[in-house]
């Protein structure tokens, strides 16, 4: 994930095209606690192996891959989507149903705290899965789907890694964000990101709507300066928890 600059109408562009996912990243990434514990965690850890391990059980939102590698693994219990899965047992005597097997070759893999992760890139898709036991090549797994409140989304999920492995298209995600959404979300966590590096309101509104639509004499009555505050709000809001809000979205109607 590329570090970014306010100022640079660029900077933030590639949001209105992202995962929701890569979204809620940046946003958490931007969370002042979030980037004290973090720091914190690789003060005392002597390498990436540490930092693995140690950033499951105290930040339950992701463990990340490494200090600079971009895969991020989030927690079933934050980011839906994540299928649990586990190793099925062979029946003494029946013949195995025909069965492909997950290609943990074509991602990453990584250890936490609270069992093994895996982000899976199959075909144009990506796919994640989670198993309380190590993930082995070459083994049969089974997705586990509690009937929760999750079930819909998860579901969707497991059945979208089977068209995968099947070499089906998988379909549409679950939830994708409407373009307006995307753009509102890259405006809000623009302006957060310039409030929380001190930046004025005005200064704020000059670099996301043009210093040229805003006079001195009218900046205290201009309706840009409410848009700008109501954006700072949004993109806090978002940093300081919102993000949790967007990967776990609305049940379906219907």
């Amino acid at each position: 994930m590329p570090e970014f600059d306010w100022r640079s109408p660029d900077s933030f562009k590639s949001l209105e095209n992202a995962e929701i996912t890569e979204i809620a990243w940046v946003g958490l990434r931007m969370n002042v606690d979030y980037q004290r514990d973090y720091e914190a965690i690789i003060a005392n850890s002597s390498d990436d192996r540490g930092i693995q391990e140690e950033v499951g059980p105290l930040l339950s939102p992701m463990t990340r891959s490494g200090r600079h590698e971009q895969t991020i693994f989030w927690a079933p219990e934050v980011l839906p989507t994540v299928v649990p899965v586990a190793v099925t047992a062979s029946t003494p005597g029946q013949s195995p149903t025909p069965q492909p097997r997950l290609d943990l070759a074509s991602g990453q893999v990584r250890r936490a705290a609270d069992g093994w992760h895996a982000v899976l890139q199959i075909g144009s898709a990506e796919h994640r899965i989670w198993s309380k036991q190590p993930l082995t090549a070459g083994a049969h797994y089974a997705a586990e789907l509690p009937l929760d409140r999750d079930f819909e989304a998860r579901a969707h999920a497991a059945t979208r890694l089977w068209r995968a492995m099947n070499g089906r298209a998988p379909g549409p995600p679950f939830h994708r964000l409407p373009k307006q959404r995307r753009e509102r979300l890259s405006a809000a966590l623009r302006a957060a990101a310039a409030y929380l590096a001190g930046a004025t309101y005005r200064s704020i509104a000059e670099a996301l709507f043009g210093k040229a639509r805003i006079s001195d004499r009218a900046w205290k009555t201009h309706d840009l300066r409410s848009r700008t505050r109501r954006l700072v709000q949004s993109g806090l809001a978002f940093v300081r928890g919102g993000y949790r809000k967007l990967l776990r979205p609305r049940r379906r109607d219907g």
